[in-house]
């Protein structure tokens, strides 16, 4: 599966999700969702970068509003 066709299956369960939770404003902040986001921002980040590039994994996760 390429980084894109994942990417678009991730969104569209994170807009699934999010519709569901539209109603209860608790639900919006429920760690499947944070986890979704990390996962679509740090997909994003490594597509848009150079397989050659060196990165520390560190800078990767804060890019992608994981916390360390």
């Amino acid at each position: 599966m390429k980084t894109k066709a994942v990417l678009e299956q991730l969104e569209r369960i994170h807009q699934e999700r999010m519709l569901n939770a539209h109603h209860d404003s608790y639900d919006l902040h429920q760690p499947d969702l944070d986890a979704l986001d990390c996962a679509i921002n740090l997909l994003k980040i490594l597509e848009e970068s150079n397989p050659n590039d060196s990165v520390k994994v560190k800078e990767l996760l804060l890019a992608a509003n994981c916390e360390t």
